[in-house]
């Protein structure tokens, strides 16, 4: 039995990026800094962050535009070398 193909995706495309981990130990200024140097300057309604705290763990969302489909993996790879990282979403 095939699987279903997966969806056609149009590129440029604007996705969140979660970011979670020790609260402490997170710095957002380098994430949205590697941010850029993965992806490019970014609009500027996207280079704020939203920040949602629970105890000792904190999530940072951007928003970011992934110029093609292989811009993904290799900043969240650098992004998960941060001090603090446990996980992404």
């Amino acid at each position: 039995m095939d699987s279903c193909p997966r969806p056609a995706q149009a590129f440029p495309q604007r996705v969140p990026l979660k970011v979670i981990g020790r609260g402490a130990e997170m710095d957002p200024l380098r994430m949205a800094a590697l941010i850029v140097e993965h992806l490019g300057p970014q609009p500027d309604a996207d280079r704020a962050h939203a920040a949602n705290q629970k105890g000792a763990y904190t999530s940072f969302t951007f928003w970011v535009t992934l110029p093609h489909e292989r811009a993904e993996a290799p900043l969240r790879a650098a992004l998960q070398g941060l001090p603090g990282v446990v996980m992404q979403l």
